[in-house]
């Protein structure tokens, strides 16, 4: 895992609190693959009132602030490394 996504896994999970694994990190592939593990991980947390747009929103914050990409790239088929040019 590169910098970029380090960077990244770090700033969600202070974000969202909630914790990646490597392994889990380097599955993630697509923006809408790390919305979904997030809102699973929210869920399972006990936070009943997720809601998977506003989770995408955040994310893309995130994702345009740690990648230095612009919000209309963040879309859930957007792959990280082919799409946002993570490294």
């Amino acid at each position: 895992m590169g910098l970029d996504a380090v960077e990244l896994v770090l700033s969600v999970e202070e974000l969202f609190d909630i914790e990646i694994s490597n392994e889990q990190a380097e599955k993630l592939e697509t923006v809408g693959q790390l919305r979904d593990f997030i809102v699973a991980e929210l869920l399972r947390h006990g936070r009943p009132n997720v809601n998977a747009d506003i989770v995408l929103d955040e994310l893309r914050v995130a994702v345009c602030a740690q990648l230095g990409v612009k919000p209309e790239q963040v879309v859930p088929e957007a792959h990280f490394v082919r799409d946002l040019r993570m490294d």
